[in-house]
């Protein structure tokens, strides 16, 4: 096999990966299983009656908390289960990408590594490196956040159980010698942490419901649970200030919203209200930086493609590329006039 025909094929197998990945990245949003959700279902299952087990005995050996019902108890042992089983099918499709895109880029760097070009040769061979490596990065992180779209994978398993878990463990140091495990670490850290990562997803949670469509939300949702997310906050607040009565009373706020969250009266998810508008005006200023990140990288791209182009007197090569900052330039006003419009557009209905 000569050295273009192990380039075509490895390229081949990286895009044909990539492909894949994307076209079956939605089948996670969906209510169903998927082939390789089926796959990790029975481990999963096990794996979760045994976090439900050592859940129960934190909570028998902790002097502040009370047991929660069969009902909540069984609702963290379902969600257990999506959670896992989602984030372990995820991990397994991303195999086969990640392991083509480095094989792609070593085969294209040692090509061009073994050819007598200029003194280019060792930055082009880098750039051959890391080039499929990135595109692979982008388009996995892209893919991770479409299906990882769930509310109880996201927020709850993740965020509510290792908050309460948190606050299950002894938050308070005692005699003379710092504690040899994590000594330049407070034991409180860990659960102020996992309640702002609790309310971080919350926030999430609302967005997603909230826009279904991206650009209509329902402020209602938003409302109610931007109130639990500024509530969680607090609780986080006081478990930083005070280290005892703050996490007494975070551990009784964990375990209403845990109840509230298994009886699916999400009315009741947290007292008193919340303005719709600043969670919805901040979303809209993150996913405008995040474009205007877009840009720029395009742009930093164009320029430099122009500059490596001038450099190596390839005229075809740089019409390509000025080609190309035409495009992007009709792509950013596109952009902009997008951002503007979505600025403009209520926050309500």
């Amino acid at each position: 096999m000569s050295k273009t025909d192990l380039v075509a094929l490895v390229f081949v197998a990286w895009t044909t990966s990539i492909w894949a990945l994307t076209m079956t990245a939605t089948s996670q949003r969906r209510g169903k299983r998927t082939f390789l959700e089926r796959l990790c279902w029975a481990r999963a299952r096990v794996r979760a009656r045994r976090r439900r087990a050592h859940l129960v005995r934190q909570i028998r050996d902790s002097s502040l908390a009370i047991r929660p019902d069969y009902p909540t108890l069984d609702y963290l042992e379902r969600e257990d289960v999506l959670y896992q089983v989602s984030r372990r099918a995820l991990g397994i499709k991303m195999i086969v990408p990640v392991l083509s895109a480095f094989s792609t880029g070593l085969v294209l760097a040692a090509t061009i590594e073994s050819t007598a070009w200029h003194v280019w040769r060792d930055a082009l061979a880098v750039g051959a490196l890391m080039t499929p490596i990135l595109i692979t990065g982008v388009i996995a992180s892209l893919v991770s956040n479409q299906g990882m779209q769930r509310w109880t994978t996201e927020a709850v398993t993740a965020t509510v159980r290792r908050a309460y878990e948190a606050l299950l463990k002894p938050l308070e140091v005692k005699g003379k010698v710092p504690p040899a495990a994590s000594p330049f670490n407070s034991p409180h850290v860990a659960a102020v942490q996992a309640l702002e990562d609790f309310a971080i997803a919350l926030e999430r949670y609302a967005l997603e419901r909230a826009l279904p469509d991206g650009r209509n939300p329902m402020p209602q949702v938003v409302v109610r649970f931007s109130a639990a997310a500024a509530l969680v906050r607090e609780l986080r607040d006081g478990v930083e200030l005070d280290r005892l009565d703050g996490a007494k009373r975070a551990l009784l706020g964990v375990e209403r919203i845990l109840k509230v969250l298994a009886s699916g009266q999400l009315q009741d998810l947290a007292p008193g209200d919340a303005s719709a508008d600043e969670l919805l005006h901040s979303h809209r200023e993150r996913r405008a930086w995040r474009q205007q990140v877009l840009r720029g990288s395009a742009f930093t791209l164009c320029l430099g493609g122009i500059v490596f182009a001038l450099a190596s007197s390839a005229v075809g090569v740089a019409l390509a590329t000025a080609a190309a900052v035409a495009v992007v330039a009709t792509w950013d006003k596109i952009l902009r006039l997008s951002t503007g419009s979505d600025g403009n557009r209520p926050a309500s209905s």
